[in-house]
């Protein structure tokens, strides 16, 4: 998910079948809090605790398999060629 503008927001699983990791990112592509294992179905809100420009949803457990913490740089390209 991209946003026009960073801002604090928050996210939940009511439509959402499987445990998913919420990886919230700034503006400078820096992962500012992640949201682990977000309990599928569930109303309740899980916020991003600081201002986001980026969501990115993986796999619940994928954010720390991967080495993803706060801090960690998150880089994507849109060309499919690369």
């Amino acid at each position: 998910f991209a946003f026009p503008y960073p801002h604090q927001t928050g996210f939940w699983m009511k439509n959402t079948l499987v445990s998913l990791d919420i990886i919230y990112i700034n503006a400078m592509n820096d992962v500012v809090s992640i949201q682990a294992n977000a309990e599928p179905r569930s109303m309740k809100s899980l916020p991003s605790g600081a201002p986001a420009s980026y969501v990115l949803e993986v796999l619940g457990g994928q954010a720390a398999a991967q080495g993803i913490a706060v801090g960690t740089k998150i880089y994507w390209s849109l060309d499919e060629t690369e």
